[in-house]
């Protein structure tokens, strides 16, 4: 259709965005239940993975620090505060990564082995997603060569061999690993596998602690984005909005992928700033130097725990992943969304596609205006929102030196095909592996990526059904598989 749709449409397909909503909302805190009775289960880690305590009983913890620091704020006196700080900065851990570079997630990194995650589901429709993306990635695999890597815990084991003993993938190249523990299904964010075949993961903080220093940070990036009470409620309602990007520490996925990697006799190495995976794309300017973008949730996050600098946090980020210049760590906004491959897509030699939503916020404005309620008001802000980080995030880039190009990629949980990965073929092209979405918008961003950008021989969709399922749980495509070389 072409020019605005009519008015009686458009409050139609609002009213239809508003049901998506509140479905959304009870879907997250069914989520977030599960993810409470999964957590009263796990067995308490050991300090071999905290990173921030010596074993010596006189050795103040990082959070300890902290809340000393958060007492005296405020106060005159400023030796004590400064003294914490300098004690706080000590608790930095020493570099471990060994300087070796990330696999690049653009075309340019020729990925050709997928890494899942495998998690048996109690809950039947949960089950069945789980199962429709092991179906897809282990077909997509077989059509395209690659081999896929599969971690699951010993409870799913039969499962997945049950699945792929089946005549339907009698060509496929897999290997099948076993985790101590229950998995979590997001592959993507809690390791990076590095050029020199190693892995490194997260440093694991203490889950109070961390999610206090994102809120901050966040609360000081954006000022002037909204209201100062409804930024207010934003940053308290975060699941509501935008939530913080912690999952990793609060599922304790990096402990998995360190236990399996160390399993398998691998070299585990540590990245010190929190970074999860989504919020970090590794890839290459148009002169082809190598550049990493990372989220600013990353860099404001560790900047407050270990009380530096967003320049020292990039610094120790070019440390741990073998940059020779700062300028190399491009700071992004997150474009409205908790991770970067959320809401950008990185194609390479220095181009950037960032999600436009635009249209959807004059919508929204006009909503509010012909139904002033709670509810259009606050799709309208959360719109009002979203657009001015993915105005912020395309500045970044810009400022950077990288070319942006906007386009409206994703919608809520209808579609999002930013969210996925580039791999290369047995034949040698390129291809790449997204959610499903309408059939109009997948066949628009096919001939994006393979007509007018020529990015890709081809796009590999997911089932239209289980991508939005998916992205109702805040990941897709791309949260469920990581990429690498060999």
């Amino acid at each position: 259709m072409d020019g605005p749709a009519p008015r009686q449409l458009r409050i139609f397909m609002f009213l239809q965005q508003v049901r998506s909503l509140a479905t959304l909302q009870t879907l997250i805190y069914r989520e977030l239940e599960s993810l409470g009775n999964e957590l009263q289960v796990r067995q308490p880690t050991t300090n071999m993975f905290n990173r921030h305590t010596t074993g010596n009983p006189q050795e103040q913890s990082l959070e300890a620090l902290h809340t000393q620091l958060r007492e005296i704020a405020g106060s005159t006196a400023a030796e004590a505060t400064e003294r914490i700080k300098a004690k706080i900065r000590q608790m930095l851990p020493a570099a471990d990564a060994g300087g070796v570079r990330p696999h690049p997630k653009t075309p340019r990194g020729r990925t050709q082995v997928l890494h899942m995650n495998y998690r048996q589901s109690q809950s039947k429709p949960h089950a069945e997603i789980e199962m429709a993306h092991l179906q897809f990635f282990a077909q997509t695999a077989q059509t395209l060569g690659l081999r896929l890597e599969i971690l699951t815990h010993g409870n799913s084991q039969a499962t997945v061999e049950k699945e792929l003993k089946k005549d339907d993938y009698q060509a496929l190249d897999y290997t099948l690993t076993i985790s101590q523990t229950p998995v979590a299904k997001w592959a993507e964010d809690s390791v990076e596998y590095l050029e020199n075949g190693q892995v490194a993961v997260l440093t694991r903080f203490e889950q109070p602690l961390l999610e206090w220093a994102m809120v901050e940070s966040r609360r000081h990036r954006w000022q002037g984005q909204l209201a100062p009470d409804t930024l207010s409620e934003a940053l308290r309602d975060d699941h509501l909005w935008i939530p913080l990007g912690i999952r990793v520490n609060v599922l304790e996925s990096g402990i998995e992928r360190e236990l399996a990697a160390q399993s398998q006799g691998q070299k585990v190495r540590h990245i010190r700033a929190y970074i999860e995976g989504g919020n970090m794309i590794t890839g290459e300017d148009a002169t082809g130097n190598s550049v990493i973008l990372v989220g600013k949730d990353a860099i404001g996050v560790t900047a407050h725990l270990y009380q530096l600098n967003d320049d020292d946090v990039r610094q120790i980020i070019c440390e741990d992943l073998g940059l020779d210049s700062i300028s190399q760590v491009i700071a992004v906004e997150q474009p409205g969304q908790f991770h970067l491959d959320m809401g950008l897509l990185f194609v390479g030699h220095g181009v950037v596609i960032v999600n436009d939503s635009g249209e959807a916020l004059k919508d929204a404005v006009e909503m509010a205006e012909l139904v002033p309620c709670m509810t259009t008001n606050t799709m309208a802000a959360k719109l009002t929102l979203q657009y001015g980080l993915e105005e912020t995030a395309a500045q970044d880039l810009m400022v950077a030196g990288l070319v942006v190009r906007r386009e409206q990629l994703a919608q809520d949980t209808l579609y999002n095909f930013f969210n996925g990965e580039f791999v290369e073929g047995q034949d040698g092209c390129q291809y790449y592996i997204t959610n499903g979405g309408p059939r109009e918008q997948e066949e628009r961003f096919e001939a994006l990526m393979v007509g007018e950008w020529q990015t890709v021989e081809k796009v590999m969709f997911s089932p239209q059904d289980v991508a939005q399922k998916s992205l109702q749980e805040w990941g897709g495509v791309g949260c469920r598989l990581k990429g690498s070389r060999q």
